[in-house]
Order: C-alpha cells, then structure tokens, then sequence
C-alpha cells in the first residue's frame, strides 16, 4: 500500500513539473526559436501576478492543468496492459504502444503481443495477470505441467479402452477415435509448451512490470466473486459497474474524454465567434444588421434536440459531436461580448491613429483592437468550459453522446441510478467527480475574472 501511495505521488510530481515547469519553458524557447519576443506585457503580468494571489483560484488551476496533462499518460499509468514484457529472447512495451497510437492519432500503431511468443498456448492476446501472477510465484507454472499431464494420462485411458475402428465401424466412431488421437497430439504438444514455459519462469527469464493501477476502462473483470456490479474493495476502491469493468478507471478516462471535448469546443467556438463579432463590431452598419438577424434565426434552432435527431440516426463520434455542438451553439454567446468590445474600442485614439498610419483593416482589428477586448472573452472561457462539460454529460446520460464503451461521466451516472439502491457507489463517484470538476473550473473562472477586471488597473496609483 506505501508502494502505491508513493508511486501516486510521483506520478503527480512528475505531472507538475511537466505541466507547469517543463512545457512552459519548451514553449518560450520555441517561440524565441521562431524570432517571437515571448515577454508579456507589463498588464498582463500585473494581472497574472494577481491571479496567483487568489489562493483558491490558483490552487484549483494548478490541480486541474496537472491532472488534465498526466491525463495524456493513463495508458502508462492505468492499464491491463504492462509497461513491459520480456520472455526469453522476446521483449514487448504493449501499453506504450497503446499509449503511442493514441498520440499518432492519424496511424495505426498497435501493437499484438500472441501468447505463442510469451510461453501461453493460442494465438490470441497474452494473459498478462496470468503471466505476472507466474512471475510473481514460479510454482504456478509447474501447477499448470501437473493439471496437463494428468489431462493427457485421463486422455491415454480413455484411447486404450476405445476399440480401434475396423470395417464394420461407423463414420461417427472411426470420426469420434481419430479426435480422440488428434487432441492426445496436440496436448503432447502443449505439455512440452507448457514445460518450457515453467523452465523460463523458474530460471528467472520472464519478467513483467504492470502500470500503477493495472485495469483498464473497457476490461470486464467477471473472474471477480460474485455477479457485477461489485461494491468497493482494496483492489478495486471504487467498485465494478454492471459490466465488471473498474469504475475508478472509468472515471480517470472519462475525465480526460470531458475535459478535450470542453476545450475543444470552447476553443473553436469562441475563435469562430470572435471573428464574427469582431466583424460585426468594427464594419456595423448593414453588415452589423444582417448578421444579428442570421444569428437570432440560428440560436432559435433548438439544438439539444437536434443533436437527438441526429444521433438517433447515426452514431456521433467524439469529432462529429465537437462538430455539431460548434456550429448549433458554441459560438454564438461570444458574439455579442466582442461586438459590444469592438463597438467600444474602435472610436478610441489608437484605433484611428493606426488607420492614419495606413493599417489594413484586419490588421486593426487583430492587433490593435483585439488585444484590448479579450477581458470578457477570458472572463467567460472557464464557464464555457463547464457548460460544455455538462453538455456532454447530458447526452451521455441520455444515450445520445459519445459510442457506447467509451468511458464517460454520463454513462456512470445513467448505471447509477439503475442500481441506486444497492450499490449507491455507482452514481456517487462520476456526481462527486463531476461536481468537484465544476468547482475548481468555477473557481478557476472567478479568480480570472477577479485578476482581469479593468477597474482594479485602471485606478490612479
């Protein structure tokens, strides 16, 4: 348990240092790389200095970018699959490879480790707690020569008191006796298999090393006693679902399949609405008119219930789903903030000292007015990033998000209230980690807004 503990720890270290050490510093020397100055402005330091002086607020930022960045890694940290095999002369890395293909996301690196080349009978995937628990106790493997041997001896008997076949035999008989002397072969074959296999463990050439918590979101543990759903234990502390699969692993997946889905969409969406309301904003007129009404006409297209049609239809998968929300609705309530932005900022002096100097429009707009109109936009990113996560969520629960078998929040929630009464533990996990998510975001948010409003730096001093 200390073991654990410890490696938990370094595992949240690690993803500290990564998040806010090492890749802060990989992106200043990339920027400088690329000719960018990469120093902040004297105000957005004094906002970023203030920032961090709201303890909650900051806390809470430092927690969440930490676990939304180790998140990227819990195929190397929560997994059936180990770090690494080695049987003989064969090594294998399964959940790097597992880890690897998701990150080259446009190719197929997966990878299949047989059993043939790791000491198991078949040509199917290694049974890795089999192999580590033969690891872990070397006896086992000789166990398993004694079960087939006396299976092969069962078999012999069983061939000697079977009359060989002659002519007057029957097809189902002569067929029946020549099974009987094919399986006796191949258990032959197997017991020599199984006998090198016992030689390698015992000789201390078979090694294994298994992640911090070695399930995974989509493993259906039905060798558990019992019938699925499990409550809580030791191995397993958040219990098993309906299905036999580890609810904590499901949880650690489901977190990172929210939070991307979020900033993703948040992220596209606020980019598509400040271009429009930049626009809208800066030109006014007719093209300030007909755009606000295409925008009413298009918010009132109710797009819950549109995305329920869709997805009766047809599966959405996570990018069509981030597709969908962007386009009914996630850029739309940014719109009016930056328009009322740019309608504010446009009549100042630098604004019109720049078109003096002969700046292009788009010029204007991005570098001159935009930098001085992103307080709402910084302001509202945290909320959207909530509304968006309890949007997925939703259509999870209701049966119209993401695939089904994809680890998420909604679909916890939807076993718990099935089985509420006698194993509570399944909708109170995914509520508390839901409900935790939200109020650092929250907290996140109003620290951001706290540090960023204009009032506080714009006081005579």
């Amino acid at each position: 348990m200390l073991i654990k503990l410890l490696e938990i720890t370094g595992f949240l270290l690690a993803g500290f240092l990564l998040t806010h050490k090492a890749l802060p510093f990989v992106f200043v020397q990339a920027g400088r790389k690329l000719g960018f100055e990469m120093r902040m402005s004297p105000h957005w330091e004094k906002r970023i200095k203030r920032f961090k002086t709201i303890k909650r607020g900051y806390y809470s930022f430092l927690l969440i970018t930490t676990l939304f960045v180790l998140s990227f890694f819990l195929e190397l940290i929560v997994n059936n699959k180990p770090l690494m095999i080695t049987y003989d002369k064969n090594t294998s890395f399964p959940a790097v490879m597992d880890w690897l293909d998701d990150i080259v996301f446009f190719k197929d690196l997966r990878y299949f480790a047989k059993k043939s080349d790791f000491g198991q009978i078949g040509e199917d995937e290694v049974d890795y707690r089999l192999f580590a628990a033969r690891c872990k106790n070397p006896e086992l493997a000789g166990e398993a020569v004694k079960a087939k041997e006396t299976e092969l001896e069962s078999l012999k008997e069983s061939l000697k008191s079977t009359p060989a076949p002659d002519k007057y035999s029957s097809p189902e008989e002569i067929q029946d006796y020549k099974d009987l002397k094919t399986l006796a072969l191949q258990i032959e074959s197997e017991v020599k298999t199984i006998e090198k296999n016992r030689d390698v463990f015992m000789s201390g050439k078979a090694r294994i090393i298994m992640p911090v918590y070695p399930y995974s979101p989509g493993e259906h543990l039905l060798d558990l006693p019992g019938r699925p759903p499990h409550k809580p234990s030791f191995t397993h502390p958040l219990g098993t679902d309906d299905s036999g699969s580890d609810v904590f692993a499901q949880l650690a997946y489901g977190f990172r399949v929210s939070m991307s889905f979020a900033l993703i969409v948040s992220l596209i969406g606020y980019s598509i609405g400040v271009l429009i309301g930049g626009i809208m904003g800066y030109f006014g007129g007719w093209t300030d008119i007909l755009t606000q009404r295409f925008i009413e006409i298009w918010s009132s297209i109710p797009f819950l219930f549109t995305i329920m049609i869709i997805a009766s239809i047809t599966q959405p998968r996570f990018f069509l789903l981030v597709v969908l929300l962007v386009l009914l609705h996630g850029w739309i309530g940014i719109t009016y903030y930056i328009r009322g932005e740019f309608y504010r900022e446009k009549a100042k002096d630098y604004v019109q000292a720049a078109i003096a100097m002969g700046a292009s429009e788009w010029s204007v707009m991005m570098k001159h007015i935009l930098p001085n109109s992103m307080v709402p936009l910084v302001t509202f990113a945290p909320f959207a990033i909530v509304g968006n996560i309890g949007l997925l969520v939703s259509l999870d629960f209701l049966g119209f998000g993401l695939p089904v078998g994809t680890p998420s929040w909604g679909s916890l929630l939807d076993q718990g209230m099935k089985h509420i009464k006698y194993y509570p533990h399944l909708i109170l996990t995914p509520s508390i980690a839901f409900a935790l998510t939200l109020f650092m975001v929250v907290m996140i948010g109003e620290a951001v807004r706290e540090a960023f409003d204009p009032k506080v730096f714009s006081r005579l001093r």
